[in-house]
């Protein structure tokens, strides 16, 4: 695959990836995360103005997905940490109640 190739599907897997977290489906994105590094890993240095101007969208990209995943992360850790302490208080409820 010559590098224009490279380019233009690593772009295409970047599109699918911020469509598939702007659903919230992580798994879908992780895959064509992993599908997409080989692609990105042999992008050579050099590389003519258009190519580097797609290349930088791509590197945005991966940017802010990693953002949005450390928040979605957060929050789901939030809400385990708030559910679990829901069934901690439960637990106690009814540990008290039968006495």
């Amino acid at each position: 695959m010559n590098q224009p190739e490279l380019i233009q599907n690593a772009w295409a897997l970047t599109e699918a990836i911020e469509e598939a977290v702007s659903q919230e489906d992580w798994a879908r994105a992780t895959g064509l995360a992993q599908a997409r590094a080989p692609l990105v890993m042999a992008l050579q240095a050099e590389q003519p103005a258009d190519a580097l101007a797609v290349i930088r969208k791509i590197q945005a990209s991966i940017d802010a997905v990693a953002a949005r995943a450390q928040s979605a992360q957060a929050a789901l850790s939030a809400t385990y940490r708030r559910s679990m302490d829901g069934a901690k208080a439960a637990s106690q409820y009814h540990r008290a109640a039968r006495f």
